[in-house]
């Protein structure tokens, strides 16, 4: 192979990972912003409720779309860093 056509090669497959790391933090960002909102539906949902069994189930949910955004959110900055590790 030519070094021109290496290169070509190299350059693809660069891109390829950048691209598809640009659509993983988007795809994340997305999910990110439906766990927050979800969270806050649960919160209002929580504060307005008056039956402890019900506002203990609330409560646990709350606490697993605050964890998984919370995991998101370090995924998404881990993703951030190595965009920045590359440059």
């Amino acid at each position: 192979m030519k070094i021109s056509k290496l290169i070509k090669k190299a350059e693809t497959y660069a891109r390829s990972d950048e691209l598809k790391r640009k659509e993983k933090k988007k795809y994340l960002k997305k999910v990110i912003k439906k766990l927050r909102k979800h969270e806050d539906k649960l919160r209002q949902e929580y504060d307005s409720c008056t039956d402890f069994e019900k506002s203990r189930q609330l409560k646990q949910e709350i606490a697993l779309a605050y964890n998984q955004r919370k995991k998101g959110v370090k995924i998404l900055k881990s993703l951030k860093k190595k965009k920045r590790d590359r440059d």
